[in-house]
């Protein structure tokens, strides 16, 4: 008879910036031996970010993830073990057009980026982009509105000031889009367009459903894009540099991402859970 191994049947999916990676945009020791450790023992390990598939493995070196991953805010469930997308929602272009030309002709210093599922496309003048922010968001490149029209858009990413971000935040009711789309501030200031009704809440009911069998789902994150998820979670955990109101949507509050919260959340929580039978 084969011995069940301890985190068998537990996933645990964790935001990235503000949570898995530190301050400095980097996966710390602790952190990477803890994942090790969890995979180890066989639990199933997984991201869940705005970035994309591409994009979030720059910051992920030698990092394992062993199960299906949130990508794109919720757009995305993606395998890694096979480079197949499992799910993707796509927003509605035709509609979204007229929208991104006010964006782009009343809103200057405002990035905007067009993520499909083989590019991050940028529709703003080249010379408007700071050269570190490009470099966050890579793969990129630069592009008319026009030339992607016709291209499969996940996600709008909206990089700029509070104050325009808000600006263009009411411009989606003046230009009727409230129920085309749903909305996320991911941070200050990235504000995200997504396909209607997604979220990492909304994906990981999908990962769930996918995975076949009973997990019990460990879920953690410091921003207002993490909220559903925590909900949706058996266990929802805020690092303790989370927003107010996301501690307050989860069943856990950890330790900060500068404090190693992933490794804290595996040796501690999750240990602990198990210890206890629940």
């Amino acid at each position: 008879m084969q011995i069940m191994k301890k985190y068998e049947n537990i996933i645990l999916l964790s935001d990235m910036d503000g949570t898995l990676l530190n301050s400095d945009s980097k996966v710390s020791d602790k952190n990477r031996e803890a994942i090790r450790h969890f995979i180890s023992g066989g639990g199933h390990f997984g991201i869940a970010t705005g970035r994309g598939h591409v994009n979030a493995l720059k910051f992920l070196e030698n990092i394992e993830i062993n199960t299906p991953s949130i990508l794109y805010n919720g757009s995305v469930l993606y395998d890694y073990s096979t480079g197949q997308f499992i799910e993707l929602s796509l927003l509605p272009n035709l509609l979204l057009v007229d929208y991104i030309r006010n964006c782009l002709s009343e809103f200057e210093n405002v990035l905007v980026h067009v993520y499909s599922p083989d590019m991050n496309f940028i529709v703003s003048p080249q010379n408007s982009a700071d050269a570190e922010e490009l470099s966050w968001h890579k793969p990129n490149t630069f592009c008319r509105i026009d030339d992607i029209i016709e291209k499969p858009w996940i996600k709008i990413l909206l990089n700029g000031s509070p104050e325009d971000l808000a600006g263009l935040d009411n411009k989606l009711k003046e230009y009727g889009l409230e129920d085309a789309i749903n909305k996320v501030f991911s941070s200050e200031t990235y504000l995200e367009l997504l396909p209607p009704l997604v979220s990492k809440g909304s994906m990981l009911v999908k990962l769930r459903e996918h995975m076949g069998r009973d997990y019990k789902i460990y879920a953690a994150g410091d921003y207002n894009n993490d909220v559903e998820m925590l909900v949706a979670a058996d266990i929802g955990i805020a690092t303790q540099n989370a927003l107010q109101n996301v501690k307050d949507a989860a069943d856990m509050v950890t330790v900060s991402n500068d404090e190693n919260a992933i490794a804290h959340i595996i040796y501690h929580l999750i240990e602990s859970s198990n210890e206890n039978g629940k």
